[in-house]
């Protein structure tokens, strides 16, 4: 259990083109179905407030990849927790704003 968190690394990435979309990806160093997740994703701007979620185990290296699409002046969050065997790692967080 011990080497499966040492060995396990999480990569956050939340970026924006410019042209009103957003990128969400969610990679996993490693990834075992011992790593869980859950990723929440809020968007609040001109056009009110979203919020989605997201979750399961690692069973591949990228499990999230989605694309917004965002009226510009949105800022959006990205905001990742994640387990290794049970024990709760360090929480993610990044900011965009279009």
């Amino acid at each position: 259990m011990l080497l499966a968190a040492l060995l396990a690394s999480a990569s956050l990435q939340l970026s924006s083109d410019g042209t009103g979309q957003a990128e969400v990806r969610l990679c996993f160093d490693n990834p075992t179905p011992a790593i869980r997740y859950e990723l929440q994703v809020t968007a609040q701007g001109p056009a009110g407030r979203s919020q989605s979620r997201q979750s399961g185990i690692a069973d591949r290296p990228c499990p999230v990849q989605n694309r917004l699409n965002l009226p510009a002046e949105t800022r959006v969050k990205a905001r990742l927790r994640w387990w290794v065997d049970g024990v709760e790692q360090e929480e993610r967080v990044e900011w965009v704003e279009l």
